[in-house]
């Protein structure tokens, strides 16, 4: 493969060998000139015609191969010129190397890959133009290919003489040997273009599982909150009965049965606050307040001083504060319990004793926030602005492989700990429509950005997930906003007891589940009320059709086979425009009042319940109704 020298195109070597070729002829001539008849007298006017016929045949001859020459020489200089062309101005770099990597031969595609002049690679290493790192790979590629004699491939990362680094395909094979030394000839390939493609490919794909991964752990949370809070509350509402019961015994509040009751009651709430986190890492729980416009300094001013005082000894908090703003509309005690979590998992990361947590908040533009370890997956800026707050922490680092699992429920590269402070922090920031990016080195520490539109930066068509917005019931507990037909008389304020008869209120139970139903239906009764049930909405209006001038409030669940409680709803107000409707569920709020309705609710309960608060929905519409 060495490329040809002088120009393909130049043709005064031709003329040259011509000249030569007349020369070296008469000089054989003269060596032996009885070739050469020198008497024509005693030849006959045919003898020397014959003569001529003979010469001219030959001259004949002569010119035909001279032609067959011309034409043989003007396509060697065509194949010299093609060869040129696929040579040195092949897309791909082509080397001739020896079998301790020297470079013997190179293209002009070859230099300029590398950014070296073709003239001054000869006889340099190849191995000077191969990252640190890759070295050894290269070696074992290049002994593959002289020890098996055949073509083996690979891929490294090179370097140009400028610094810069690429990454290359390596395409080797043996080659004919030259001054009898073993040759390999190896053809580089610039891949950088396909290698970032492939990246971001797996990116992409990367993005998109932890996307599924969301969508599926949101129907299977969404679903344990329904079924758990279902069996919950019927935990709850029974020990609160029993709880609740008046005793003759004055000492029974305090008996060791009672404590084991009160006990079993909290540990039942508190395995419903686990369900309730559960749904916090998808975004679905249920904000304790209405989002309000905060400013967002203070509001971490204000949760500092309260980690202050539960700091670890010698652990060094620092702040940046602004001493104003930026503004941002959410949920104060929110985003003060993400920062705890934060904080907290920031100093539990760092040495104990020597711990340096740095806290700061800014502004930034939404082209500023990284795209890499941004979580939740698939998320993009929708406001124009964001505010920023950061918690970095000087500790051992994460380790890249475990960053995509950081924020899952649970996960917890500590050996105490439940593992849900990340995963309810990105929640938050879910719910607030944020998001989190993560910023780590081992042995360097770990940064945490948590971005949250700035007030005002959002464009005015912008609504959370790009939905357009639909009316929405409060969160319960709530006032009822619906007043009753005048016909539905019944003095507010209903007392709690059973000196209130049964027939001056029913509550219409809709519930697919019998042992929330029926505790429903002991609760009503312990209230004074009469209760009526129904398995589902297709039984519901059945039950309200025959006893319509019974019924004054209606407890139903959403989520029921044949009719859902949305469709019972709609069904009841068709009958009775005034009928008060109460719509509870074990689903999060947010789940099972999602799209738009033909009627809403007079007020959405959460279960489980809490006795108290049922209470006072159901005394609240009985008196309105």
């Amino acid at each position: 493969m060495r490329p040809p020298d002088g120009d393909p195109k130049d043709t005064g070597g031709a003329r040259e060998d011509a000249a030569d070729l007349r020369r070296r002829a008469e000089e054989r001539m003269e060596e032996d000139p009885m070739s050469v008849p020198t008497d024509l007298e005693g030849l006959s006017v045919d003898q020397v015609q014959g003569m001529l016929h003979e010469l001219k045949v030959h001259q004949i001859e002569l010119e035909m191969q001279n032609e067959e020459l011309r034409q043989s020489r003007a396509e060697l200089e065509g194949s010299h010129e093609r060869y040129f062309d696929l040579f040195d101005l092949a897309p791909v770099g082509y080397f001739t190397l020896t079998e301790d990597a020297r470079i013997v031969e190179a293209n002009l595609t070859g230099g300029e890959l590398l950014h070296v002049p073709r003239n001054d690679l000869l006889d340099r290493s190849f191995t000077e133009f191969i990252l640190p790192d890759d070295q050894d790979g290269y070696y074992h590629h290049r002994r593959a290919v002289v020890l098996a004699g055949a073509p083996a491939t690979c891929e490294l990362r090179m370097v140009r003489a400028d610094g810069s680094s690429f990454h290359a395909l390596l395409e080797s094979a043996p080659s004919v040997p030259i001054d009898d030394r073993a040759t390999i000839r190896t053809v580089v390939s610039d891949i950088t273009q396909r290698t970032r493609a492939a990246a971001e490919r797996l990116l992409l794909e990367k993005r998109l599982q932890q996307v599924e991964k969301v969508e599926s752990l949101g129907r299977m949370a969404g679903a344990m909150a329904h079924h758990f809070n279902n069996l919950l509350g019927v935990i709850t509402g029974n020990l609160e009965l029993v709880l609740d019961k008046p005793s003759e015994d004055p000492n029974w509040k305090g008996s060791d049965g009672v404590v084991d009751l009160q006990d079993a009651l909290a540990g039942a709430r508190k395995a419903a606050d686990l369900t309730q986190l559960l749904l916090a890492y998808l975004g679905q729980g249920q904000a304790r307040s209405d989002p309000v416009l905060s400013d967002l300094s203070e509001i971490v001013r204000r949760g500092i001083s309260l980690l202050r005082i539960a700091m670890p000894p010698g652990t060094e908090l620092k702040t940046d504060l602004p001493a104003k703003g930026p503004s941002v509309r959410v949920d104060p005690r929110d985003i003060q319990q993400l920062l705890t979590n934060l904080v907290t998992n920031a100093w539990e990361a760092s040495e104990p004793g020597s711990a340096r947590v740095h806290v700061s908040v800014s502004t930034v533009r939404s082209s500023e926030i990284p795209e890499e370890q941004r979580f939740p997956a698939g998320w993009q800026p929708k406001a124009l602005s964001y505010a920023c707050i950061e918690v970095r922490d000087e500790g051992s680092g994460i380790d890249p492989q475990s960053l995509d699992e950081i924020f899952d429920p649970f996960y917890s590269s500590k050996s105490f700990g439940r593992g849900l402070g990340l995963s309810v922090g990105l929640g938050t920031a879910r719910a607030h429509d944020g998001a989190i990016a993560v910023t780590t080195l081992p042995g360097q520490g770990a940064s945490f950005r948590v971005y949250l539109p700035e007030a005002g930066a959002l464009p005015a068509a912008h609504t959370r997930e790009g939905r357009t917005p639909s009316p929405a019931p409060e969160a319960a507990p709530r006032d009822f906003e619906r007043v009753g037909s005048a016909d539905r008389s019944i003095s507010p304020g209903v007392p709690e007891g059973p000196e209130t008869s049964p027939e001056a209120a029913s509550v219409l139970v809709v519930e697919d589940d019998e042992m929330v139903r029926k505790l429903a239906v002991r609760i009503l009764g312990r209230m004074g009320l009469d209760a009526l049930e129904a398995g589902d909405g297709v039984e519901a209006v059945e039950v309200f059709e025959a006893h319509r001038d019974r019924v004054r409030v209606v407890l139903c669940d959403v989520t029921m086979p044949r009719m859902g409680g949305w469709e019972t709803l709609q069904a009841l107000r068709r009958i009775d425009p005034d009928l008060p409707v109460i719509l509870t569920s074990g689903y999060a709020e947010a789940i099972a009042t999602a799209g738009s309705h033909a009627e809403e609710p007079d007020a959405f309960l959460d279960k489980p319940w809490e006795l108290d608060q049922l209470r006072d929905v159901l005394r609240k519409a009985v008196a309105r109704a």
